[in-house]
């Protein structure tokens, strides 16, 4: 027996349509042995309710047959492939939270690609997710829509904000979180509240406590991260998984206050500098009065004085500096 089919698609996100816009044409896998298919498609709303707008428009094709709009259950439409040769049937019903559930009969199997192609009848834009599988109760998936990474930062001690994460279901089934409150999720993390059932088109949270940074005694700032992984009833690995982060905020002094210190530390020192005689015309005091007359140059009153006496100093008469005083 072959094994079932499955695919969550695209696989990339919900297909955004604007109003009245057509996507290209999704490729999706029918096995070789399949006599029939289920394609179960949800229109997600922009406020986490139904959007209740007009169903959008379904089409299906095999290989390069021609498309073909499916119709609204009871009716059914036949789909051809390209030597106009009746491969199948398919009708489509909806369902509550507009989910739509398409049906396909297989007459001829064959291991081809089937193409569906969606068109947005709202006056507004949607996005779509369909999932596509050979048994009806396995198209019944969630799908996860969340910001996945979260950080809290604050100085080492001081509390830090709970996280508070809304879930999105934008898949046609039921998302079904197990994880208890109380949860230890890693590394300081605590999950303390969770919406235990989502149904399509809707929204629930998670609430996580935050313990409190601890510097360590050697090392840098402290950081600390974990992966997280819901336990659920989705089954895209990454979709479910959270990446949560603390870490230690360093208090740094002020930009202004930096150039300020600075600023007052270099004047201050220039200060110092013009001031302060150089030391070669230092002289300590106060002087012993010398025995004999008292050179005109030299004072007992002051710590200053020229250092060469008039006999000594260089004739200046015929030089730049004639006008200078030659006195102290």
């Amino acid at each position: 027996m072959a094994a079932p089919v499955f695919q969550m698609l695209p696989a990339a996100g919900p297909l955004r349509l604007a109003s009245d816009a057509t996507s290209d044409p999704m490729a999706f896998h029918v096995g070789v042995q399949a006599s029939g298919m289920f394609l179960r498609l949800i229109a997600v709303g922009p406020d986490c309710a139904p959007p209740g707008e007009a169903a959008p428009t379904i089409e299906l094709r095999t290989e390069l047959g021609e498309f073909a709009v499916v119709p609204r259950s009871p009716e059914e439409i036949s789909i051809h492939d390209e030597t106009l040769f009746e491969v199948g049937t398919a009708s489509c019903s909806r369902q509550p939270r507009d989910v739509f559930l398409v049906k396909l009969d297989i007459f001829k199997s064959a291991d081809r690609p089937w193409h569906v192609r969606i068109t947005n009848n709202a006056p507004k834009e949607l996005s779509f997710v369909w999932v596509v599988s050979d048994l009806e109760e396995d198209t019944l998936q969630p799908r996860i829509s969340m910001e996945r990474s979260h950080e809290r930062r604050a100085p080492s001690g001081a509390p830090m904000a709970d996280i508070r994460v809304d879930i999105g279901n934008v898949g046609p089934g039921p998302l079904n979180l197990t994880n208890a409150a109380g949860t230890d999720m890693g590394v300081g993390f605590t999950l303390d509240e969770v919406t235990p059932t989502i149904p399509p088109n809707a929204c629930g949270h998670l609430v996580i406590k935050v313990a409190p940074i601890t510097h360590p005694p050697f090392g840098g700032p402290a950081r600390l991260s974990t992966d997280f992984v819901l336990k659920c009833n989705a089954r895209d690995e990454e979709e479910k998984t959270l990446h949560l982060t603390r870490s230690e905020k360093i208090e740094k002094e002020s930009k202004d206050g930096k150039e300020t210190k600075d600023k007052d530390g270099k004047e201050g020192k220039d200060k110092e500098h013009k001031d302060t005689p150089h030391e070669l015309m230092m002289v300590p005091g106060p002087f012993p009065r010398p025995v004999g007359p008292v050179p005109a140059w030299a004072s007992t009153d002051s710590s200053h004085v020229h250092f060469i006496p008039p006999e000594l100093r260089p004739d200046l008469s015929t030089s730049a500096l004639a006008h200078e005083d030659q006195e102290p």
